[in-house]
């Protein structure tokens, strides 16, 4: 339902009772003319009338007063006879309370709203029985059209319920699909902030060790500029090398501070044997191949491409079962390394639905970003029900191609 629907939803009832009003007061303006020597016998139905349009206004703002209107209008209409609606159709009136009431209302409620359905049922009949004359010769007749008014009555009332529900129902599934929306946006936001954290830690070691060289160096400097020149050269020398690779490795700004500094030793790119290692044994059929010489890496972007591969290797385990195949292809060149892991299930099948909130996925894409490259993965088009994963880390000092 649109927002301009749901906040004009209070007009409907209101604007259904005017209708309702003016409908019938055109209807019955020639036999009820409000003349001065009529008024006696032509008040009470426009009052009558009157009133139930109030109700029928009610019924959702006020379902205690509609009720109450309604049944004022009944016992009247039984105090004086002139206000009976001789135009039975006026009468559906009623239906639209019940079905409104019936409809708003929820818990006991809903008994006093049957008890008011049936009640003003089976009054209607009785009005109409005596002010009309309906089966005043047949008590067959009579009691039909008491029981049919009372039935008519509790089935509006079953509508009403019925309607109720499935709005009730209907609003929390909308309630719901929002809650989980916003749920979702804050796992990922949840996720994302806590691989920044681990990643913070990761690299906090790196910096404090290079931070602490650049004091030093420059203490040292400061005292021997004057007694031995020559050696403020090397000093500065690697105040700069140590300042420009701790820069490369805090590309962006580290904002959340983790609590402990002391983080474990991480592993590397020489470490990828033993994890290759590992993942057969468990299962996975991989096969390694290396391009290229060595290149120069920082210990986070070392790590960076560890984790990468760890979470490709242990997603192609997880999704495509024990048998799966695996090609991990590294390209190691003077400008960085470019990883590209195809994977495949041992049985050819459907890939996994593409999960974008996924934690090993959002986790990857920000180790990438964070040592200055890119990452992408997605369905391998060359090999029914694989999945393919490439990355690229510049070495340290160089910026990353755009992908």
């Amino acid at each position: 339902m649109s927002p301009i629907l749901t906040r004009s939803r209070w007009l409907l009832e209101p604007a259904l009772a005017v209708t309702f009003f003016v409908f019938w007061a055109l209807t019955e303006a020639g036999r009820n003319q409000l003349l001065p020597s009529a008024l006696r016998a032509t008040v009470p139905f426009w009052a009558a009338l009157l009133v139930l349009a109030c109700a029928i206004g009610l019924s959702r703002l006020s379902p205690v007063a509609a009720m109450a209107a309604g049944t004022a209008v009944l016992i009247g209409q039984l105090l004086f006879p002139a206000g009976i609606f001789q135009n039975a159709a006026i009468y559906l009136g009623y239906a639209v309370i019940i079905v409104v009431v019936a409809a708003t209302v929820h818990g006991r409620m809903r008994v006093v709203a049957l008890a008011f359905a049936v009640g003003a049922g089976v009054s209607v009949a009785g009005l109409l029985s005596w002010a009309q004359g309906i089966g005043h010769t047949d008590a067959a007749i009579r009691v039909t059209f008491f029981v049919v008014c009372a039935g008519a009555a509790a089935f509006a009332w079953v509508i009403g319920t019925l309607i109720g529900v499935w709005m009730r129902t209907r609003w929390s599934e909308e309630e719901l699909a929002r809650t989980t929306a916003e749920l979702r946006v804050a796992e990922v936001e949840t996720m994302v902030a806590g691989e920044r954290e681990r990643i913070a830690q990761d690299v906090h070691d790196i910096m404090a060790h290079s931070l602490s060289v650049i004091l030093a160096q420059a203490d040292g400097a400061r005292m021997l500029v004057d007694e031995r020149p020559a050696s403020v050269a090397p000093s500065l020398a690697t105040i700069a090398d140590t300042a420009r690779a701790s820069l490369t490795e805090v590309r962006v700004l580290i904002e959340t501070l983790v609590g402990s500094p002391d983080g474990p030793v991480h592993p590397g790119v020489t470490d990828l044997d033993d994890l290759v290692e590992r993942m057969s044994d468990a299962g996975l059929v991989i096969s390694v191949e290396r391009f290229g010489g060595a290149v120069e890496l920082s210990a986070a972007q070392e790590l960076a491409v560890y984790r990468i591969v760890q979470e490709g290797l242990t997603n192609a385990l997880k999704h495509a079962g024990a048998g799966a195949r695996a090609r991990l292809a590294l390209d190691e060149r003077e400008d960085g390394i470019a990883l590209s892991l195809a994977s495949r299930p041992s049985v050819p099948r459907d890939a996994p639905p593409p999960n974008p909130a996924g934690r090993g996925l959002i986790g990857m894409r920000e180790r990438a970003r964070f040592a200055g490259g890119w990452l992408d993965a997605g369905e391998d088009e060359d090999q029914p029900g694989g999945y393919l994963v490439t990355a690229y880390i510049p070495a340290t000092g160089r910026n990353a191609v755009t992908a």
